[in-house]
């Protein structure tokens, strides 16, 4: 009696490891919405059209946890601006705690006040989001402190 009592407790002791372990997979599917803060790291400007640069910085997930929560972030820009014209593109990498990263395309443009919007592609990752693909929007506000950018992505992805 004394044997199938502590195997029991054992069964639902490692059922119960098991329903935790699971919890925290990534889902095939969904949504990731996050907030991040950049600081510019470098921008070379080679005339009045065109610069270029890197932003460094870290994200949140709006859950408070998840996907990207407390991770880095590191992207690198290009703007062209002449006339009416001023389009924005570059690469940006995510990085969780776990060191597992998620790989950006995006393309937007930026209003009179620095103000940005764009689309994001996602093409890839390494480890858990390894194979990741999906798309989503992002914008920045200009703080007006030097180099200082917040931003809100929503990045909508599937995983094979």
């Amino acid at each position: 009696m004394y044997n199938k009592i502590i195997t029991g407790i054992a069964g639902v002791v490692f059922a119960c490891l098991c329903i935790n372990v699971n919890a925290d997979v990534l889902p095939k599917s969904g949504t990731i919405n996050l907030q991040s803060i950049y600081k510019g790291t470098s921008l070379t400007k080679f005339n009045d059209d065109y610069s270029h640069g890197t932003l460094t910085g870290v994200t949140f997930n709006e859950m408070g946890k998840g996907p990207l929560h407390l991770g880095k972030a590191a992207c690198s820009f290009s703007i062209f601006t002449h006339k009416k014209i001023n389009k924005s593109a570059g690469f940006c990498a995510y990085e969780d705690s776990d060191g597992d990263k998620v790989f950006i395309r995006y393309v937007g443009k930026s209003d009179a006040v620095g103000e940005w919007n764009g689309a994001d592609e996602i093409i890839g990752g390494t480890g858990k989001f390894d194979g990741i693909m999906g798309s989503g929007t992002d914008s920045c506000a200009n703080t007006d402190k030097k180099g200082e950018f917040p931003c809100t992505a929503k990045l909508e992805y599937r995983l094979p």
